[in-house]
C-alpha cells in the first residue's frame, strides 16, 4: 500500500491541480485552442492532469481524516 501524502503536501498538490484547471480555461488559452488542434488536445491533457492531481490530494486528505 502506498503511503499517504502529508496534509500540507496534499493541499499544495490540490492547489496546483486547481491552478492547472483554471489556466487551461482562461479566455486567451481558450481562443488559442480554437485555432490549433494540437493545443486543443493538449488542453484536454492539462485538464485531465489537473483533475488527477486534485483527486490524489482529496483521496489522501480524506484517508488522513478517517485514520484519526
Amino acid at each position: 500500500m502506498a503511503s499517504l501524502l502529508k496534509p500540507r503536501t496534499a493541499v499544495l498538490l490540490g492547489g496546483i491541480g486547481l491552478l492547472l484547471e483554471v489556466v487551461a480555461i482562461l479566455p486567451p488559452v481558450e481562443s488559442a485552442t480554437d485555432a490549433n488542434a494540437t493545443l486543443h488536445y493538449t488542453q484536454h491533457g492539462v485538464l485531465f492532469s489537473g483533475g488527477l492531481l486534485m483527486g490524489i490530494a482529496l483521496r489522501d486528505l480524506l484517508a488522513t481524516g478517517l485514520r484519526r
